[in-house]
């Protein structure tokens, strides 16, 4: 297990996609608020040039740190059973359940060191280039980041999973999308009728990370209202993803064992 992990990091940071994630990432948060420093000084009626409006793009959709997690993921594993990774691996006896663990840690650490350097831009270039104006803050900015660490964790223990259970990316992309964000809308609509459903509805991360949840989202132009504003609101946020990452990788384990056997 140790060796594999450390094969794969070798491999990982020997390689382009990484890097080109990490610089094309970078480039569209400097790129964005660049657009809105012309706009602030060649359209002085355009309001949304502001630190406020360009953090807000971010803060209003957590959900984006788990859509970009799982792409890292998907990057850095969509190609083994094209070029014959998996079954290498297998034939020099690693168990299918490990393999998925170091998969997972490795692409947590990938997304990790791919975000710090992305952020750092984002931040800088807004507040530096943009006037300091509007209800949404760099402390918003960076407090979301926590509170989602544990929902975006889930999301890469499950993309990992639907790679390794489907093989084709295309098949993964959907069937991630479909639990992640299908199911808890599905369940909230049905909550509408069915009472029972409520709590759940409203425990899941696609729910409550809008404008569903109770006392939910409310980040725009005037007011920034955020889910982990309070203590017990980042204390849903971690609970939830930590239920998250504990069901996905117990579902995750059995399946892999299954097909060890």
């Amino acid at each position: 297990m140790t060796n594999y992990i450390k094969s794969e990091c070798y491999r990982v940071f020997h390689t382009k996609p990484v890097y080109l994630t990490a610089l094309i990432l970078s480039g569209l948060t400097l790129l964005f608020n660049m657009v809105l420093l012309l706009f602030h000084r060649y359209a002085p009626d355009f309001s949304y040039a502001t630190t406020s409006f360009s953090y807000s793009n971010l803060v209003s959709q957590p959900m984006l740190y788990c859509l970009i997690a799982f792409f890292i993921a998907a990057i850095l594993y969509e190609g083994e059973n094209r070029n014959g990774t998996r079954k290498n691996s297998i034939a020099y006896g690693i168990c299918r359940t490990n393999l998925f663990l170091g998969k997972c840690l490795i692409s947590l650490f990938t997304a990790f060191l791919i975000l710090i350097p992305t952020m750092a831009v984002y931040a800088s270039s807004a507040s530096l280039l943009l006037p300091r104006q509007g209800p949404v803050t760099m402390r918003d900015l960076f407090m979301e980041i926590p509170a989602v660490s544990l929902v975006a964790t889930s999301s890469v223990v499950l993309g990992i999973f639907m790679l390794e259970l489907f093989g084709q990316v295309i098949y993964s992309i959907l069937a991630w999308y479909f639990i992640m964000f299908g199911i808890p809308k599905i369940i909230f609509l049905l909550s509408i009728k069915l009472e029972f459903l409520q709590t759940a509805a409203l425990w899941m991360p696609a729910n409550f990370f809008t404008n569903l949840g109770h006392p939910g989202m409310q980040v725009t132009t005037k007011t920034c209202i955020t889910v982990w504003d309070t203590g017990a609101g980042m204390g849903k946020c971690l609970t939830a993803g930590g239920i998250g990452i504990l069901l996905f990788s117990l579902w995750a384990i059995a399946a892999l064992r299954k097909k060890d056997t």
